[in-house]
């Protein structure tokens, strides 16, 4: 009985030993998959941190780049206001709204209009400083003229000063009559050809005053002959001459003699408060921030104290702008031109109130001016001195001459 017992106790502890075996194994198993467990988790982490981190600086480089690429558009568009202001100050570009001659740009086309509805000739004579409108408005009546319903008329356009030989001119309107063998056209072929037309054709005639000096009949004779195309039956022509001078036809007593009346009309100098709405009226909405309204007031007074030249004063917005620009491309940091920039740019183009006198004068004022700066050292001063001075200077410029008593009037 006893052997029997000792078994049963042996196979108590074998199955005791195994029971503890079974639960350290399973002690192990749930530890190591607890602890597989924390490190997937752990590592899960790791790649969640990573795929975070990297999430944000994809973000963060994705806002740079915007940021930067919004900084460069309102660089550029910037950029582009100032480079629009400085265009609409040129000289060159005619507006759409001529401010300040309302009334003679409707008095001139008024009246061209007129002989254009009626098919009869005419001739106008419009005179002002340097300056004050004169071309612009012209350039924009022609313009409007050739956008209009009018009936069909050809239009022709000279600024004289480009002629070399006083005489071209028969050429060049020979050209627009379209005739044959310009280079030998004078003024009765002309006159033979505007009796045969059938369309009305309009010459305009800038700077008209260096076709003419009273020193000679035959320089007379061109002025003469252009005025009196329109006394010619059924000429069907319009001549509109602009010019400096304010009483340059009543130099010519002939057009009285064939009736030749031209219509009168004259520009006065710009004020100060229409060259600031000239200058306003040129910036759009856009730029319109880019000068204060202070260095406008200013550059209007100054001018309008000066020569009422409204080019000069376009001159001046147009170099404040171009410094703007400069400035805004050094630093990418956007200003506006105030009063003390302003007051420097008109003092570099205006300077000394004596010189703008001069610069204010005609071309053949100035040239006689010069004449007699070279007799400074003189006691006294030949008035044939002067004339032959004034005559050399003229020919070394190649510009026509005028009557120097004329000059001095």
């Amino acid at each position: 009985m006893i052997p029997s017992k000792k078994r049963k106790l042996n196979k108590k502890e074998e199955e005791e030993s195994e029971e503890e075996e079974r639960i350290i194994f399973e002690s192990e198993s749930e530890e190591e998959t607890e602890n597989k467990e924390e490190s997937e988790e752990e590592e899960e982490e790791e790649e969640e941190g990573e795929r975070d981190e990297e999430e944000e600086e994809e973000t963060i480089r994705f806002e740079s780049e915007s940021e930067e690429e919004k900084e460069e558009e309102e660089y550029l568009w910037r950029l582009s206001n100032i480079e629009r202001a400085i265009k609409s100050f040129s000289s060159h570009s005619i507006p759409e709204h001529l401010h300040g001659r309302e009334e003679k740009e409707s008095e001139i086309t008024n009246y061209i209009k007129e002989r254009i509805k009626t098919q009869t000739s005419g001739s106008m004579y419009i005179s002002g400083k340097p300056g004050t409108g004169k071309t612009a408005t012209i350039q924009k009546i022609r313009k409007d003229l050739s956008l209009s319903k009018v009936r069909k008329c050809k239009q022709f356009f000279l600024n004289c000063m480009e002629l070399k030989d006083k005489r071209q001119i028969y050429k060049e309107i020979g050209k627009t009559l379209e005739l044959e063998d310009v280079e030998r056209l004078d003024s009765d072929v002309i006159s033979s050809a505007l009796r045969k037309r059938n369309h009305m054709i309009i010459i305009f005639l800038d700077e008209i005053d260096q076709l003419m000096s009273t020193k000679s009949k035959s320089e007379q004779q061109i002025v003469f002959d252009i005025f009196g195309w329109t006394t010619i039956p059924n000429s069907h022509l319009v001549v509109v001459g602009i010019a400096n001078a304010l009483d340059m036809t009543e130099h010519i007593p002939l057009l009285d003699y064939i009736k030749c009346q031209p219509y009168l009309i004259h520009f006065q100098g710009y004020e100060a408060d229409q060259i600031s709405r000239i200058i306003k009226e040129r910036l759009d909405s856009s730029a319109f921030t880019l000068v204060e309204d202070n260095a406008i007031t200013l550059a209007s007074r100054c001018i309008a104290n000066n020569s009422s030249d409204v080019r000069v004063v376009l001159s001046i917005l147009r170099k404040a702008v171009e410094d703007l620009k400069t400035k805004f491309e050094e630093t990418r940091k956007i200003s506006t031109v105030g009063v003390m920039l302003m007051n420097q740019i008109c003092t570099q183009f205006l300077g000394d109130p004596q010189v703008n006198q001069i610069k204010s004068r005609t071309i053949h004022e100035k040239i006689l001016l010069a004449s007699l700066c070279q007799n400074q050292d003189r006691k006294e001063v030949v008035g044939s001195q002067v004339k032959k001075q004034y005559s050399g200077l003229c020919s070394q410029f190649s510009i026509p001459e005028n009557n120097v008593s004329e000059i001095c009037r």
